[in-house]
Formats: structure tokens, C-alpha cells, sequence
């Protein structure tokens, strides 16, 4: 079976995800987890969640860096960057073409850097401008994706008295895999234009 090529932001992600797992790792007793596990598990999501919102703003910035070279070798204008001068609403008429490619890509990096999650309307939000339709990814994994990060950020915004979540090792490393899995068709798509 051929292996599925994957990103260079893919590679790092998943050797990362594997370090964190390992860090967190810990034998789960029949009888459930511990507070000192749960807490475990708790950090675990944190980092997972940090590390896979940092790849889904450093796949968009590569492609944005790529469409700007083009634009400053060749002056041309790839799909990206046509997607994004299309999509771009604070384009000053009288500016020259220059100015306004310029000022897209500052805009759109201004976007992506003020990103904080990983819920189906920040992948929207991301990729959208770059010629990405929300319906081109699967549906399901962005349901995953949104799910994930609502249960991240009960954990982040409210204290352990104010959540009810009961936690089990296998399926924290489960759903962490099934987003690891989810990326790689993610990418393809990226790929496809």
C-alpha cells in the first residue's frame, strides 16, 4: 500500500502528538483514573488542541508565503492570492496593484494570527479566503474538530468545580488520533488546488 504523502507541518505534528502522549502516558486501573491522571489528561488536550491550531495556521501561512512568492518573482497570481484579492472587502480602488496585493497579505496574516481554535468556523474563517470551500473538508472531521475544541475549552475557561467531565485514557487518545487521521484527508484536499 502506498503511503499518503503529508506536509512537512504534518510530519512535525504528529511527532509531536506522539511526544505528548508518551509524556502523559500513564496506566489506567479498571476502576477509572485518579485526579492526579485526570489532571494528566487534562493537560494532554491543552497541548494536543495548542499543537493542532498551530498546524492549521501554519499550513494557511505556507500557502499564503507561496502565493506571495509567486507574486514577488513572477507577478503572478495564484489560486490563493486571486482567491484572496477576490475575497478582500477593504481594497482602496485607487491603490496600485502592488499596494493591494500587499495589503491583502498583510491583512490575511493579521487574520490567521488572530485564530484561537480549531472549531469548524475557524477552519472556515482561514481557509475560506484562500479558495477553500467549508463543505471541500469532511464534514465529519470538522465535527470532531469542533467537538474537541469545545471540551478544550471547558477545560481552559472553567475551574474543575464547574466541569463535569469524567475522562478515560483510551478514548483521549482515541479522539486525538481520529484528528491525526482527519488532517491527513485535510491535506489532500489542500493539495487538490
Amino acid at each position: 500500500m502506498e503511503e499518503i504523502k503529508r506536509s512537512t507541518e504534518c510530519k512535525y505534528l504528529e511527532r509531536r502528538i506522539r511526544e505528548l502522549k508518551n509524556n502523559f502516558d500513564f496506566k489506567q486501573s479498571i476502576n477509572g483514573i485518579s485526579k492526579r491522571q485526570s489532571d494528566r489528561l487534562k493537560g494532554l488536550r491543552l497541548l494536543c488542541h495548542a499543537e493542532f491550531e498551530d498546524y492549521f495556521e501554519s499550513v494557511a501561512l505556507k500557502l499564503l508565503t507561496l502565493a506571495e512568492k509567486k507574486w514577488t518573482d513572477k507577478h503572478i497570481a495564484n489560486y490563493h492570492l486571486a482567491s484572496l484579492l477576490i475575497c478582500h472587502e477593504k481594497i482602496e480602488k485607487k491603490d496600485d496593484i502592488q499596494t493591494k496585493v500587499y495589503k491583502i497579505i498583510t491583512d490575511y496574516r493579521q487574520l490567521v494570527r488572530d485564530n484561537h481554535g480549531i472549531k469548524e468556523h475557524n477552519i472556515k474563517r482561514m481557509y475560506e479566503p484562500l479558495g477553500y470551500q467549508i463543505n471541500d473538508f469532511d464534514a465529519v472531521f470538522l465535527a470532531t474538530l469542533s467537538s474537541y475544541g469545545e471540551l478544550r475549552g471547558e477545560i481552559a475557561h472553567l475551574s474543575t468545580k464547574h466541569t463535569q467531565q469524567s475522562f478515560d485514557k483510551n478514548d483521549e487518545f482515541d479522539k486525538i488520533d481520529e484528528i491525526l487521521k482527519g488532517i491527513i484527508q485535510f491535506e489532500s484536499v489542500i493539495r487538490s488546488l
